[in-house]
């Protein structure tokens, strides 16, 4: 991350806590595709067997979907500029089946992004996940020069915590709660993106 300040480099601690986030974003699926086996194992060829094979498709889908965002998000294969509009929606929309979140990326110009900018969005719309705790919609909405993410749902708000996080270091109190909130902000500056917490709506305006 060369260009960036000392308080922007991901330290191992930052790193053990956002790996420990998204490992346990997975444990879910995965565990359920476990007992899902182990019930085909003992009731294969009847009724139970089918559901249980059902629910393997369905835990091992959701995997693979929070893989490939987490891939796309955190890993090096979104930082360029091939990740688009079409495909954020759809990596998101897949991530956040599961939490019964749903997803509207509309009016997004056909010209090309810049670097960076949707690996931003799509840490930008998990951190909205965060602020939905009974679920809702997020909506992405292009403006001149950025997009607005946009949480909407029963109690949405943007905790108090992820937004001091989205606007200076934390590293002396980096946690679970804020880890995402400092790697969105991490990632932001590496690609001159501003992310701000919206003064109008439970969400965040970013612009570049």
């Amino acid at each position: 991350m060369s260009g960036n300040t000392t308080d922007d480099v991901i330290t191992l601690d930052h790193l053990d806590l956002l790996l420990s986030k998204i490992f346990h974003d997975l444990i879910s699926p995965v565990s359920a595709a476990r007992n899902g086996l182990e019930l085909v194992r003992e009731f294969s060829g009847d009724e139970v067997g089918s559901d249980a094979i059902e629910l393997v498709e369905q835990s091992v889908g959701q995997a693979a979907d929070r893989l490939t965002f987490f891939r796309m998000a955190f890993g090096g294969a979104g930082s360029g500029g091939g990740l688009d509009a079409r495909m954020a929606a759809r990596l998101t929309k897949d991530y956040l089946a599961g939490r019964k979140i749903e997803t509207d990326i509309s009016n997004w110009p056909a010209d090309p992004n810049p670097d960076g900018v949707m690996k931003v969005v799509l840490q930008t719309a998990a951190l909205a996940a965060d602020c939905l705790p009974r679920g809702g919609t997020i909506r992405v909405v292009a403006q001149p020069g950025g997009c607005r993410v946009i949480a909407e749902g029963k109690g949405a708000a943007v905790p108090v915590a992820m937004s001091a996080a989205l606007k200076a270091p934390v590293a002396a109190q980096l946690s679970s709660d804020t880890v995402l909130a400092d790697t969105a902000r991490i990632t932001a500056a590496r690609f001159t993106v501003k992310v701000r917490v919206s003064a109008e709506v439970a969400g965040f305006d970013l612009s570049w």
